[in-house]
């Protein structure tokens, strides 16, 4: 008999437009946050690169068709690295905005230019943006799973974070005990301001611990797991 496919269950993700700002909470000072990695992708607008021989030829290339099918370049300024595969296609990271990761793409195109590969910079596209906060309080994980239950994921034995989804933008945040917070899935930089900021207004400082409160994700993993003992008694 074939195998009946099982229809996957849809994450739900929350609509941060849906959130409503009040005066007491419009006048809340937001704690900064700060980009960690932009991804973008970009085409070198050839048919293709004979990556083996590239790497053969030039010593500024790393390529092991055994272990990965794209060929891997750096440079310093910007810090960043970039994957060139055979397509034509390449993939940047590492950089800390993104007009740094557009200057960042156009100095690969140049590299290969230098080399005599006639190419051109072409299609430049964000695909990511990576972002950290840090509220500076401990934060109720528990509480907050409870209350937002469908959009959110916290098993404190598998994953010490709590894992938040929202919708409008769809942008992915993993909220630890400590208070620190890392923003992933956006497209530019307005996406992660107005989405962090409605959290923490209208979500995180009303899942504020008490002063003194411990921050450390094992010891609050097991307070919780004491309680859920005593209450099965």
């Amino acid at each position: 008999m074939p195998k009946r496919k099982r229809n996957k269950k849809k994450k739900e993700h929350l609509d941060f437009s849906t959130l409503k700002t009040t005066k007491e909470t419009q006048n809340i000072e937001v704690p900064p946050y700060r980009l960690e990695n932009v991804v973008s992708t970009f085409s070198l607008g050839c048919n293709g690169l004979n990556l083996k021989k590239i790497a053969l030829k030039y010593r500024c290339i790393e390529f092991n068709p055994a272990m990965f099918a794209a060929a891997t370049l750096r440079i310093k300024n910007p810090r960043t690295t970039a994957l060139a595969f055979a397509s034509g296609n390449m993939v940047c990271t590492g950089s800390k905005s993104t007009l740094e990761s557009r200057y960042a793409a156009r100095k690969y195109c140049r590299v290969f230019q230098h080399l005599g590969i006639p190419v051109m910079f072409q299609n430049f596209k964000i695909q990511n943006i990576v972002a950290s906060a840090n509220t500076g309080f401990p934060i109720k994980l528990k509480e907050i799973s409870e209350h937002y239950g469908p959009y959110t994921n916290y098993e404190s034995d598998l994953f010490p974070g709590l894992i938040f989804r929202s919708v409008s933008p769809k942008l992915v945040f993993l909220i630890f005990r400590s208070g620190k917070c890392v923003i992933t899935g956006a497209k530019n930089v307005e996406q992660i301001k107005m989405t962090y900021e409605s959290l923490y207004r209208n979500i995180l400082i009303k899942y504020k611990d008490v002063d003194g409160s411990t921050t450390s994700s094992s010891i609050y993993r097991n307070e919780l797991r004491n309680k859920r003992e005593i209450s099965d008694l």
